[in-house]
């Protein structure tokens, strides 16, 4: 196992550039096939990301930058003090049989979004990424709850740095990641055929329950997200995961998570994946000016609206 260690400061730099290399577009001939950064939240060993390894290939070349260990619910934050190790991993020996696999794998002590940072500035192999690719996500990050999600963290970096971001989710936890992988390669496919806007990226959530029963897929807002977040006290006894503290100014409290009351606006991710449907929601970066994002954003519905995915 190779270990590397980097500086962010050097990656941030690096990508700039990178960023300034891809905005002139007639200066570089176009890669032979579209180059996909994959990353998501849950670690490299988690089956989501696994299942992806084994399916993109076959749409795109594929670099596998994700977080070594479990970083769920870190948004789009950074790992930026001190140096950053990076493990450089051997292909899964299940994926050895394919035709196509990924090109290389590494694992960073660090977030997500700090991942795609890392991976455009210094792990491309001196090619451009089209697509940052972050999954799947075992449960769903439906509109508004996104905002709290390192899976739809590091797709949003992907669209921040004016790459194309998408990030996958499932309802279903980590039950039929096959499926979904192999869904998903096919959109994927099907986007990169129609045209790909630099800095937007695609929430997309696939529905609980057997894939014979999903209803088709749906093009939706982003609206209010499935779940309310409370803290409440811990007052110690059984309930307590340790000991009440000595201390009596020292103070417990716990994250509960509850489902969001109310019935969903119509058009919206929620409403959507209730009725069965996979939902693909575009959302702009807010690195794009006003006028840039809903010109992306519109041309970037009607690409959609065209796709046999959605038929």
């Amino acid at each position: 196992m190779k270990v590397i260690a980097v500086s962010l400061c050097s990656v941030m730099a690096l990508c700039v550039c990178s960023m300034v290399f891809c905005a002139d577009e007639g200066q570089e001939a176009p890669a032979r096939r579209p180059l996909i950064l994959l990353t998501n939240d849950d670690g490299i060993e988690s089956a989501g990301i696994k299942a992806l390894m084994k399916e993109l290939p076959r749409v795109a070349d594929v670099i596998v930058v994700a977080p070594a260990t479990n970083k769920s619910g870190v948004s789009q934050s950074l790992t930026y003090r001190g140096d950053i190790k990076v493990f450089k991993r051997e292909v899964p020996e299940e994926l050895n049989d394919l035709e196509r696999k990924p090109l290389a794998l590494y694992a960073v002590e660090g977030t997500p979004a700090t991942c795609v940072l890392l991976g455009a500035g210094n792990l491309s192999q001196g090619r451009n990424f089209d697509l940052v690719v972050s999954g799947i996500n075992p449960g769903s990050n439906i509109g508004s709850d996104g905002n709290l999600s390192g899976t739809v963290g590091a797709a949003r970096m992907g669209a921040d740095i004016r790459l194309a971001g998408l990030a996958v989710s499932s309802a279903s936890g980590s039950k039929h990641v096959a499926q979904i992988a192999a869904s998903l390669a096919n959109f994927i496919e099907q986007v990169f055929s129609a045209g790909v806007e630099k800095g937007v990226l695609f929430n997309v959530n696939y529905p609980g329950g057997d894939p014979k029963d999903w209803k088709g897929a749906a093009v939706t807002d982003v609206g209010a997200g499935n779940y309310k977040i409370n803290f409440r006290k811990v007052e110690g006894g059984e309930d307590a995961s340790e000991p009440p503290p000595a201390d009596k100014s020292i103070l417990l409290f716990r994250a509960a998570f509850a489902r969001a009351g109310g019935e969903a606006a119509g058009g919206t991710a929620r409403a959507e994946i209730a009725a069965g449907k996979i939902c693909v929601t575009p959302i702009a970066s807010l690195s794009l000016p006003s006028k840039a994002s809903s010109k992306s954003l519109s041309l970037t519905r009607k690409r959609l609206a065209g796709l046999a995915f959605f038929k």
